[in-house]
């Protein structure tokens, strides 16, 4: 008789994370033949606007915002882009934007094509567990800028920034704040307005919502240009139609994550806890990357000498687990994660990294099914090199 095999763990949920039951359950009327679109005349296009304005609301609620303060956008790139792109234009002329070494490719792209543009971006500098240095940015904003850019967490290592501090020395400078928040909403103290970030980017399908359904947190005052044009909707900064369907499930996710993830965190903590002790037992030699306080929930990220991440994710995935390495929009580039590099990982080293990010729903069994299999994939890799 064969041996049953194990349900799939997915562990890769930094990546993207399950489509909630209520928020496809909350999608589906408006996938239907009689659904709307909010631009439409009548009492179904008033439907899907009235539809549009409760999920706005839910997911200004996510960040303690106003709902006219919210624009939706397809995605946390197109949130970043706008973000950045949208302050650069709307200025008479070149400045400086400061951001973190360690940002998503989202933002250090958008930052490279404002560069050839004539802005100049200046990369600030973390320490080895991806912490940034308000000292030095503290003396950068002296020396006056456009904007400043720093994720709330980075998905690759784990670490979170000390936002409030960060914000604080930005706006006592006169100098708006952008941070991509699109991991930790919910689970993590996030400031709110007017303490908070004055741009903030935020994507459902990291909070259990539908992927294609993502927001820009603008705050009053703040004068951007539309890098999508063509139309009024929202507010002329965003052309094209809504996605209605998508946006409802957004403002069910957010009002989940808002009521409903905090609870869930000791549970994602517990169950990364027990990973990295039984990693330390069953492959010693494993690097734990990133801050061992300040961190996702959940979150375990390592860097194993003498494998290729690539290779031991496919191992993994026979094994039923599902993990990550690097971030969703750079594994398949088959170079070193620039974030490793910026806390001063060995580039050999790097190309082993790899990601565990456990929900509330995991358990300590989980835990040890995870590392156990590493041990098991990384054993069998390692002994199929010359190198080894």
């Amino acid at each position: 008789m064969l041996e049953k095999m194990p349900p799939t763990l997915r562990l890769d949920r930094t990546t993207t994370t399950p489509l909630d039951p209520r928020v496809a359950a909350a999608m589906r009327p408006w996938l239907d033949a009689e659904a709307s679109i909010p631009a439409a005349p009548g009492a179904r296009g008033r439907a899907a606007r009235e539809a549009l304005d409760s999920a706005r609301a839910s997911v200004a609620g996510l960040l303690g915002a106003r709902a006219e303060e919210i624009l939706f956008t397809s995605s946390a790139t197109e949130s970043n882009n706008l973000a950045l792109k949208g302050i650069a234009s709307a200025t008479s002329r070149p400045g400086r934007i400061l951001a973190a070494a360690t940002e998503h490719i989202s933002i250090l792209h958008p930052l490279r094509t404002l560069e050839r543009q004539g802005h100049r971006v200046i990369l600030l500098p973390v320490d080895t567990q991806g912490r940034l240095d308000a000292e030095a940015l503290h003396r950068e904003l002296a020396a006056g800028a456009l904007l400043v850019s720093v994720a709330h967490a980075s998905g690759e290592i784990g670490t979170v920034q000390d936002l409030p501090l960060l914000v604080r020395l930005a706006r006592e400078a006169g100098v708006p704040f952008h941070c991509d928040a699109t991991l930790g909403l919910g689970s993590l103290a996030f400031p709110a307005p007017p303490e908070g970030p004055d741009l903030v980017s935020l994507t459902a399908h990291l909070l259990g919502g539908p992927p294609g359904a993502a927001a820009l947190r603008v705050a009053p005052g703040l004068r951007l240009r539309p890098i999508v044009e063509g139309g009024l909707q929202e507010g002329g900064l965003r052309a094209g139609t809504e996605a209605t369907a998508l946006l409802v499930g957004w403002g069910v996710a957010a009002d989940i994550a808002r009521n409903e993830a905090a609870a869930g965190v000791p549970a994602a903590r517990a169950a990364a806890l027990a990973c990295r002790r039984r990693l330390e037992e069953v492959l010693p030699d494993a690097r734990l990357t990133g801050a061992a306080e300040h961190r996702l929930p959940g979150h375990v990220s390592l860097c194993v000498r003498g494998v290729e991440a690539e290779a031991t994710l496919q191992g993994l995935e026979e094994e039923g687990i599902e993990a990550a390495s690097g971030s969703a929009c750079t594994t398949e580039a088959g170079k070193p994660s620039h974030v490793l590099l910026a806390i001063g990982v060995d580039p050999v080293e790097a190309r082993g990294a790899l990601t565990f990010a456990f929900g509330p729903d995991h358990t300590p069994a989980d835990s040890r099914r995870a590392a156990e299999s590493l041990a098991r994939v990384v054993q069998r890799l390692r002994s199929l090199s010359p190198f080894a």
